[in-house]
């Protein structure tokens, strides 16, 4: 069964598709597509967000979505036929995601919109306002938590970065909630993440590179650790110098 997000991904192609649109055309804008949907603007953001890291929308600031220019029906999803075992793929997914998370972090913080800054507060909010108490509610939370680290990326204003970020997402959809079901069993955890990711943000919103890099960091070495900690056979021990807190 597909997701909310894959439907709507689906929805957005079909209007281009049906709607009479060619490369350059400008789309109706989120609002009226949200509504023209049924859905949250956050959920078309996600939808939007990963057809334009794949060259399908093009997103202008204070223009609107138009349809990319590079546009074509090539395959989606080319990670999506790797396959790793459980453990492998905790390990070698956080890897990836702090080579890629810390520097552009610190990249958001220099390149940084007004309209980047509210949409990662509003998405903030959503995580914050998001229960966990039961395996669907963790999932939901889980997504909430890697729309703000998708979105610190986006601000970092790297279309390859983006893209490379967005197929790496796709790849770990499957798993998404995994790392999140076993670190929120720990003990005054959730109030540590919501506290971190308020720090991410603001750094950003105050141009401070130097901090959002820390604390990204910070935000996955230590999801990682409690995970071995807790739930040692959960997670590969593999060398590897991202997995060691700079000391302060």
């Amino acid at each position: 069964m597909k997701s909310k997000k894959d439907l709507t991904k689906d929805k957005i192609l079909e209007l281009i598709r049906k709607g009479g649109y060619s490369n350059g055309d400008k789309l109706p804008s989120e609002r009226e597509l949200a509504e023209s949907f049924g859905i949250s603007r956050n959920l078309l953001r996600e939808s939007v967000a990963y057809l334009a890291n794949n060259g399908i929308i093009e997103v202008r600031e204070r223009q609107g979505l138009f349809v990319s220019r590079m546009y074509n029906e090539m395959p989606l999803d080319m990670l999506s036929s790797l396959c790793l075992p459980p453990t492998d793929f905790v390990s070698y997914h956080t890897e990836i995601r702090m080579i890629i998370s810390i520097p552009a972090a610190e990249l958001a913080a220099q390149r940084r919109t007004r309209e980047d800054i509210n949409k990662l507060w509003e998405c903030y909010e959503s995580f914050l306002n998001c229960p966990y108490g039961t395996h669907e509610e963790q999932t939901k939370s889980g997504e909430w938590d890697a729309l703000i680290h998708q979105l610190v990326i986006e601000s970092a204003h790297n279309p390859i970065l983006s893209r490379i970020s967005e197929s790496i997402n796709e790849l770990s959809k499957r798993n998404i909630s995994f790392l999140h079901q076993y670190a929120l069993l720990h003990s005054g955890w959730i109030e540590h993440v919501y506290e971190q990711h308020y720090k991410i943000i603001k750094s950003i919103e105050n141009c401070d590179s130097k901090v959002a890099g820390e604390i990204t960091r910070e935000h996955l070495v230590e999801t990682i650790m409690i995970t071995k900690e807790k739930y040692p056979n959960s997670v590969k021990d593999i060398p590897s110098p991202y997995w060691k807190m700079k000391k302060k």
